[in-house]
């Protein structure tokens, strides 16, 4: 099961079924920025912490020292461990078709998260509040992974799942790996400045499952994603956090006892700032009771 993906349907049948479309069909509605805190639970603790939303990592003209892309490799290759706030916002017109009918809305969410990954034990602890705008309709994720055995807390308590599809991906697609995936080349674009921003294009290998873990449900969800940007930021030659961005469109269909069967189609963009709050500090990730 996709877990990223079900919690933005949910989230969209949430609203459609509550009405947030019109009945003329189609309801545009504006962009709402997320509050500043979001309370989340801790898997470590199993208490509530704050989230504080990330912002953009400001760049000036000036910077004392040019790296080439060997030193920033090394350097991100000794990253051990690492914490990281994100925050990602989703801008898509969605549209439903059900027995003829045809419903169609502009819908903005907010993912805030907030994370740790150890490369040396295979453990990591992940928190995240997805917002959709502006009805303010909300959920809470949170999950612990330890080897390749995934924690997932649901309202029941935490489960237990072997499925390493989730983990895979990652350890693979978190944004230290990916820079050091990237950085054994040249950037497509290089901007300095006292924060060093390099630009790679995304491959389509890593753009489609970057796409799949969110936006497809099922393994027959139709999906066609374009103009992946990957951005890295340096400040003194260490990796301060970066940016990933893509267009997407994508068509699923639910076979739902109690919903029916419905079409839906998502046309829009994924846009995620990542700002790392701290490197090579180990930290304790326990298996949570089930």
């Amino acid at each position: 099961m996709r877990k990223y993906a079900l919690v933005l349907i949910l989230i969209l049948l949430t609203g459609l079924m509550a009405g947030c479309i019109s009945s003329s069909g189609s309801t545009t509605t504006s962009s709402e920025s997320l509050p500043p805190e979001t309370q989340t639970l801790s898997p470590t603790t199993m208490s509530t912490s704050t989230t504080t939303t990330p912002t953009e990592i400001p760049t000036s003209t000036e910077t004392s020292k040019r790296y080439n892309i060997l030193e920033l490799l090394q350097a991100v290759s000794e990253i051990k461990q690492f914490t990281y706030v994100s925050n990602a916002t989703i801008s898509m017109v969605v549209t439903v078709e059900q027995e003829g009918i045809t419903q169609k809305d502009h819908v903005n969410l907010s993912i805030v998260e907030e994370g740790y990954m150890d490369f040396e034990s295979w453990s990591a602890w992940i928190n995240s509040t997805t917002v959709s705008m502006p009805d303010g309709a909300s959920t809470n994720f949170s999950q612990v992974i330890v080897g390749n055995v995934t924690y997932i807390r649901t309202i029941a308590g935490w489960i237990k799942t072997d499925d390493s599809t989730t983990s895979k991906f990652l350890w693979e697609y978190n944004l230290v790996s990916l820079a050091r995936k990237y950085l054994t080349r040249d950037p497509d674009e290089r901007e300095e400045g006292d924060v060093l921003t390099l630009i790679y294009y995304l491959r389509s290998s890593d753009l489609e499952p970057l796409a799949r873990m969110y936006f497809a449900t099922t393994p027959d969800t139709e999906i066609s994603v374009d103009n992946g940007i990957l951005e890295l930021y340096f400040k003194d030659g260490e990796l301060v956090g970066g940016k990933i961005s893509y267009t997407v469109s994508s068509k699923t269909v639910i076979d739902d006892p109690m919903l029916g069967t419905m079409t839906i189609t998502q046309e829009g963009s994924w846009n995620e700032v990542i700002e790392i709050k701290s490197i090579n500090e180990k930290k304790s990730v326990k298996e949570p009771s089930t």
